[in-house]
């Protein structure tokens, strides 16, 4: 989006919610940018934080019950 299309919408917003723009555009500051990426890049869209670090931890059986519920959806 060009500048000049957010400058106007920014001048469209009435003063009372100024607070909760400059609270929202310091929480999209404080980003990272690999998220932002990541998100792009992503094909569902939303990872999961930490899962690539291997931060994210799981149960050795985690497929234990996939059977039975496969079954029980009849697939």
């Amino acid at each position: 989006m060009p500048y000049t299309v957010l400058e106007k919408k920014l001048q469209a917003v009435p003063e009372q919610y100024f607070e909760q723009v400059s609270s929202f555009l310091d929480i999209i500051l404080s980003l990272p940018t690999q998220n932002v990426n990541m998100v792009k890049n992503s094909p569902s869209g939303h990872p999961v934080p930490g899962l690539a670090k291997g931060e994210f931890k799981y149960p050795d059986n985690i497929n234990l019950y996939d059977d039975e519920i496969a079954e029980m959806f009849g697939v």
